[in-house]
Parts: C-alpha cells; sequence; structure tokens
C-alpha cells in the first residue's frame, strides 16, 4: 500500500508517468500481476543510495564540532572520521535491503527511454498517472514510499540516520530520465532468501493491473502487427485498455 514517507517528494497527480520495457517484461506482469522492484546495489550505476564524497566531508565537520565543543583537534577529527565511516558502511550495507521500481516522468512520449529500455522490435511503454500509480499498490501489504528522484552532483547534506534520502538522489547525467522511484524497504530484522526471488536480485511487489494500466504504447520500432498481438494477449487477460502505436518517428510538419 503507498504509505506517505518525509523524504519522498510528491508530484502532482495527473503527473503521466511512463515505463518503457521488452515484451517478454509485460508479460511476466501479466502473468505476475506483480512489479519487479530490484535491490539497489544490483543496479547498473555503482553510486546508486551511496553518499558523496562531500557530504561525508560535511558530516565529519558537524561530527568534529559535536566532539570537541568548538575544539577540532587530530584524535577528535580521527574519531570523527571514524564515526561516519562506519555509519557510513551500514548505510552501504542498507542498499541490499532498499528495493526500486522506477518510472519515467513526461507528458510525452521519449525517443531516448525508447532507445535505452524498449530498444528493438518489440518493445512497449505502459503510460499510467501518479495518482493510478500510487493507488494501484491498495492491495498490496508492503509499504510502499514513491517520489520524484533529484538531480545534484554536489548532493546534500544527507542524514546518516537511516533515512533515504540517498536513493531519491542521482549525478546530473541521468536527469534526463526525469525519474519516480517506488521503494520498498525489506525489514532487516527479518529472515529473507534471495535466491527465491528474481535473478536480478529483487522482489515482486502486487498491482492492480487495471488501476496502473492507462494505455499501452507499441515501439515506433515494431511493426504494425505487433499491436494485433498486444491487443490479443491483453484480452486473454482481460485488459481492456487502449493500445496506440507510438508516433515518435512520424510528423505532420516535416
Amino acid at each position: 500500500m503507498f504509505k506517505p514517507h518525509e523524504d519522498f517528494v510528491q508530484i502532482d497527480d495527473a503527473a503521466i508517468l511512463w515505463r518503457y520495457q521488452d515484451l517478454p517484461r509485460y508479460l511476466d506482469l501479466l502473468l505476475k500481476q506483480q512489479l519487479f522492484f530490484c535491490r539497489a546495489d544490483r543496479f547498473e550505476d555503482p553510486f546508486e543510495g551511496k553518499y558523496p564524497i562531500e557530504v561525508k566531508e560535511e558530516l565529519v565537520k558537524e561530527q568534529v564540532a559535536e566532539m570537541g565543543n568548538g575544539e577540532a583537534n587530530e584524535a577528535v577529527v580521527q574519531r570523527a572520521k571514524q564515526q561516519v565511516e562506519k555509519l557510513t558502511e551500514e548505510h552501504i550495507a542498507k542498499r541490499t535491503f532498499v528495493t526500486i521500481n522506477s518510472w519515467h516522468w513526461n507528458d510525452v512520449e521519449n525517443y531516448a527511454m525508447w532507445k535505452i529500455y524498449a530498444k528493438g522490435t518489440y518493445g512497449l511503454a505502459i503510460q499510467t498517472t501518479y495518482e493510478r500509480l500510487k493507488k494501484c499498490f491498495d492491495k498490496a501489504v508492503q509499504p510502499i514510499f514513491i517520489g520524484k528522484v533529484d538531480y545534484d552532483d554536489d548532493g546534500e547534506a544527507f542524514l546518516l540516520n537511516g533515512s533515504l534520502k540517498p536513493f531519491l538522489h542521482k549525478r546530473k547525467m541521468y536527469a534526463y530520465e526525469t525519474e519516480v522511484r517506488c521503494c520498498y524497504v525489506l525489514p532487516e530484522d527479518k529472515t529473507f532468501s534471495w535466491q527465491a526471488q528474481d535473478t536480478n536480485d529483487g522482489v515482486f511487489i502486487d498491482v492492480d493491473l487495471d488501476t496502473l494500466i492507462e494505455r499501452i504504447y507499441i515501439s515506433p520500432y515494431s511493426p504494425k502487427w505487433i499491436l494485433d498481438i498486444v491487443a490479443g494477449i491483453n484480452e486473454k487477460f482481460n485488459i481492456r485498455k487502449e493500445i496506440v502505436h507510438s508516433a515518435v518517428l512520424d510528423s505532420a510538419e516535416y
């Protein structure tokens, strides 16, 4: 179930969201009626959820000021560095417990998203809204946090106190993703077997597909007959949604 969280910045309920993927992943969604949440430490970006060096340096200064009562001798500085390093290591370990499902925020289709996440002949995109995304988790027993990602190379003064803000922060080079994230944090005191999950190391969360899906877009690189196949598949699963063949390669102006 969607649950508000102080670290997650909300967007307008009418905001349009997209999930670009290939046909096998779409079929898996229909079969399972679950969205896949990938473990944070399994993302392609090796810095996913980590603290920038500048942030750690600022945290050391704060620790020095607190420990030394305003006096920064070498012993105090070393203790502060050790404390921050210990807390940082604890946070890095948390990357194995934070799982993420990503959506692209955009009013229109995005050419780059088609090329990166739904490349090839059999790609498609699910279009939804922020309101639908939140409501689709009503049938899930897990608390799901949702909010937009911030893009900043410098980072901000995150707190090493269990904050989820590092998982909502990425470098500016990823700003084209305009990502909205759904997060589920596994209870750290619960025995959990990753071997029983997907080979990509993640968890599956129940969703209401009728609520989630507003319409389906077929890749601009797909032949027209793929639309008929997707329509037939949807009919088998009682998914009665509009199917649109992407027009990003078409234009009445050229």
